[in-house]
């Protein structure tokens, strides 16, 4: 399948999650996504595709990640009151409402925004 293709099979894909989304912007194959709990990293039950996308309304900019290992998907929308750091292979997303470091992503391939 040509890459134009492609795009616009995922874009209708991500709009049955949200019918806002109206561009893709970036994504990266496959990531694993980690909660931090109890001082230790353990995986989130999400491993998948990264789509990085913009909607028609705010927020405008956000984020997904297609569980390949069940029906949950990890969907979250890129405001002011987050931070992304990235390290080596990893993508750390910050909340700044409470300080804490909720989730990070392992990135095999990665995604400039």
């Amino acid at each position: 399948m040509d890459p134009t293709a492609r795009k616009a099979v995922n874009l209708n894909v991500l709009r049955r999650h949200d019918q806002n989304i109206v561009e893709i912007i970036d994504s990266s194959s496959y990531v694993v996504v980690y909660k931090f709990d109890q001082g230790a990293w353990t995986k989130k039950g999400v491993e998948g595709t990264l789509f990085v996308f913009k909607r028609c309304v705010q927020p405008v900019y956000g984020f997904i990640v297609m569980n390949r290992l069940g029906i949950d998907n990890f969907m979250a929308p890129l405001t002011d009151g987050m931070e992304l750091e990235f390290k080596d292979e990893y993508i750390i997303y910050r909340t700044t409402d409470d300080g804490i470091v909720d989730d990070f992503f392992e990135v095999r391939q990665y995604f400039v925004m």
